[in-house]
């Protein structure tokens, strides 16, 4: 009897023990300084973006989501430069993005292109955006911490490029929309960005870009950032919409040159048999 009471005492202590294990908090929320900075001035700038989009100024709001979208991109690069990559800096990175080309969008959408003249759709649409955004974060993560596809490669449309898309449209028409026309034709293309981000479409990025002209690509890079600045209405919906249809060119270069492999080997067969 006594036994039995002390092998329960014993399994009392042992579920005690695992019930109250210490957890090293500042372990966990490991994060490097410098690559966060830009983080939190990515959510800084579209908190300024939505102050923007309630006051209608449209173009101010989106030149912002633009430098939101260059700062998102250097907290990668640096945290991958400086090896300084963690989990709590990627939970961090997703949820900024989710807010600041997620939701600041969503606003865009409904303040913009639907408030005046369809409210009831720019609500349905906004939040179509805004869920297919999570959506694609939250399963960002998951691939990325299970490290099911190469760091080079994007599963569906990412978000940031999704937010360029939208407020593509606004920087072309300025104006709010008003014609039904128009509407429709804008309410489809905000379906089709939130299908591509939930999609499988695999979009490429500038990660392990292995080139003999390294030097040229970065000298392209360069002017175009350069026109990017001075001409933002013209370069981002059109960089936007090649990055868009970029898995479709990747298709038709691999169709051309499997043709010309093949071409070339019926070639030299034919001349062996001569």
């Amino acid at each position: 009897m006594a036994n039995i009471i002390d092998n329960k005492k014993n399994i009392k202590r042992g579920l005690k023990r695992k019930r109250f294990k210490k957890i090293s908090v500042s372990k966990l929320t490991r994060f490097s300084f410098l690559p966060s900075v830009f983080t939190i001035f990515n959510l800084f700038l579209g908190y300024i973006a939505v102050l923007q989009i309630i006051k209608h100024n449209f173009i101010t709001a989106c030149y912002l989501i633009i430098l939101s979208v260059v700062m998102d991109g250097f907290d990668g690069t640096i945290a991958r430069i400086t090896k300084t990559e963690s989990n709590f800096g990627m939970q961090l990175d997703s949820l900024v993005d989710a807010v600041t080309f997620g939701f600041v969008t969503s606003v865009l959408i409904y303040v913009w292109g639907f408030q005046a003249v369809q409210p009831q759709n720019g609500k349905i649409l906004g939040f179509i955006f805004l869920s297919a955004g999570i959506i694609r974060l939250a399963r960002f993560n998951v691939l990325k911490e299970a490290d099911a596809f190469p760091s080079n490669t994007f599963i569906g449309l990412p978000i940031p490029i999704a937010a360029l898309s939208i407020l593509s449209v606004v920087l072309i028409c300025k104006d709010p929309i008003q014609e039904q026309l128009y509407l429709i034709l804008f309410s489809l293309y905000i379906i089709l960005i939130a299908f591509l981000m939930i999609s499988n479409v695999r979009y490429r990025t500038m990660k392990k870009i292995n080139s003999k002209h390294n030097l040229l690509i970065l000298f392209i890079v360069a002017i175009l950032v350069a026109l990017s600045i001075m001409y933002p209405s013209y370069t981002i919906p059109i960089f936007t919409f090649f990055y868009i249809i970029s898995p479709i060119l990747f298709y038709i270069s691999k169709k051309l040159k499997r043709t010309r492999v093949k071409i070339k080997v019926n070639k030299s067969s034919i001349k062996s048999d001569e």
